[in-house]
């Protein structure tokens, strides 16, 4: 008995900090205006299988959405905030649109996507139209008003209504 509790009691601290690698404690939920009901709506369209390919790699997910922006030739940087995972990552144009982490939170005056990889997925890949996106509110934009109708007004474009099942 006493063996396990000095094991327990060894362990504990490496399990309290395990998943809190960005945050330093697992008891920290980063969060962005609108971000709580797109994090609850994500999970409830995974756990209903909507999002079937939440289980590829993520540097395969990015890919797909970051060559829908290149290909399109319009150039709107922007960051993205991920809620499941409390993450930040800058859209940035180069040659070609590119995905860079960031370790600061945007300012209320930046503009902030705010959805999982695998929704921006879905939309590169035809399997999700932004419009379906926003009316399952797993997506939404923040920022000042201008920014967030001309980057709607070009997602909106770019992941049009049209499907591939």
């Amino acid at each position: 008995m006493s063996r396990l509790l000095l094991m327990l009691i060894c362990l504990l601290p490496f399990f309290a900090n395990a998943c809190g690698v960005h945050q330093n404690t697992g008891l920290f939920l980063i969060t962005e205006p609108g971000s709580l009901p797109v994090f609850e709506r994500t999970v409830n369209q995974r756990q209903n299988g909507m999002l079937s390919h939440s289980t590829r790699p993520e540097n395969v997910m990015a890919d797909h959405f970051i060559n829908a922006l290149t290909d399109n030739g319009q150039q709107i940087p922007f960051s993205l905030f991920q809620p499941v995972k409390g993450h930040y990552s800058n859209v940035l144009f180069a040659e070609q649109a590119k995905l860079q982490d960031r370790e600061t939170r945007p300012s209320s005056a930046e503009l902030l996507l705010i959805a999982e990889l695998d929704v921006l997925e879905a939309l590169a890949i035809k399997q999700l139209s932004w419009t379906d996106a926003k009316t399952l509110g797993l997506v939404r934009i923040n920022g000042q008003a201008q920014d967030i109708a001309m980057l709607e007004r070009w997602l909106a474009t770019l992941f049009s209504s049209t499907r591939v099942n």
